[in-house]
């Protein structure tokens, strides 16, 4: 019986310290997850807002309950009373050995490809894309369990220092020593962050062909403009409108400029359809030809048309 106890006392001690290494953990799998909902468009460095978020979340151990108070759930020390019975695990320590959520700056370096326009394009659209890592430790001290046990029939000790009645959980955690306290291994995760979306929900996608500028069109300006074949097409292109200009073929501003692109993207739900039928889908949907934002000339070349091919009434005489 005087054998059983301690065994089973120990058995309790493990299960603390296999749940707190859960812990850990969770915190540094979740937290990396965070980087993919930031807004990339405002050009603010992300590591420092993700890191203190988690910080407050997972500074009581936990994820559930927070209220992202640093005093309630990160300098009190009531969640050490209300869930530790063997052993209380801290973020704390003065030797290093624990360490809050902390997430590296990002590395850049990791997606680039070495292709002149998409290098270029990342640069200027998603500048801060790349590896998100976060890492985590903890320390676990022991506040049940017996140094020694029956020391006249062993010379091992049954475990590390036994904290209690020795100070605040805080303060003890901070002097553990790796004689004195457990320290569970580091924990890593990262994730890599592609930031080239528009996903500022105030910004406009809404583009015309007759419109040159806006958040949609000066990205697809960069890859049209950006790649070599450009180049080469620019100098015939220029090459031949000189030609038909000579001959005078075209009307004076008459033709698209081949030289930009025309783009054409209403927003979101802008124009709808309705589907007999349907079994509850959207109604919505995202572009149509008709509505082409330059006058609608496919429209209206349709209405004109009528039930002719190419508008020929009279097929013999076309």
């Amino acid at each position: 019986m005087i054998i059983i106890i301690p065994i089973f006392m120990y058995a309790l001690f493990l299960d603390d310290l296999l749940r707190y290494a859960a812990d850990v953990t969770e915190a540094v799998t979740s937290t990396p997850w965070d980087f993919t909902g930031q807004d990339y468009m405002k050009g603010e460095e992300k590591s420092s807002g993700v890191q203190g978020m988690a910080r407050l979340m997972f500074c009581d151990h936990e994820s559930s309950g927070d209220s992202y108070n640093q005093g309630q759930d990160c300098d009190a020390t009531d969640h050490h009373d209300e869930r530790a019975f063997v052993g209380h695990v801290c973020w704390l320590n003065d030797e290093g050995k624990a360490e809050q959520v902390t997430c590296k700056q990002v590395d850049t370096s990791v997606g680039n490809l070495g292709v002149g326009v998409y290098d270029q394009y990342r640069q200027q659209f998603g500048p801060q894309g790349g590896l998100y890592s976060c890492y985590a430790k903890a320390v676990v001290e022991n506040y049940l369990l017996p140094k020694s046990f029956l020391q006249e029939f062993s010379n091992v000790d049954l475990s590390k220092e036994n904290w209690k009645g020795k100070g605040d959980i805080h303060g003890n955690a901070k002097a553990g020593t790796d004689d004195t306290a457990y320290f569970l291994a580091q924990q890593d995760f990262a994730i890599v962050t592609d930031t080239l979306a528009l996903n500022d929900k105030t910004a406009s996608v809404k583009v015309s062909p007759d419109q040159k500028s806006g958040e949609m069109y000066d990205r697809v300006a960069k890859v049209y403009t950006g790649n070599q074949g450009f180049r080469l097409a620019q100098v015939e292109y220029q090459t031949f409108r000189r030609q038909l200009d000579a001959a005078n073929i075209l009307l004076p501003g008459v033709g698209d400029d081949a030289l930009t692109p025309n783009v054409a993207l209403p927003e979101a739900g802008e124009y709808t359809q309705k589907i007999e039928n349907d079994q509850g889908g959207s109604n919505d949907f995202f572009a149509t030809p008709w509505r082409d934002g330059a006058g609608d000339r496919h429209q209206k070349t349709a209405n004109a048309r009528g039930n002719y091919y190419m508008g020929c009434q009279n097929p013999e005489s076309c």
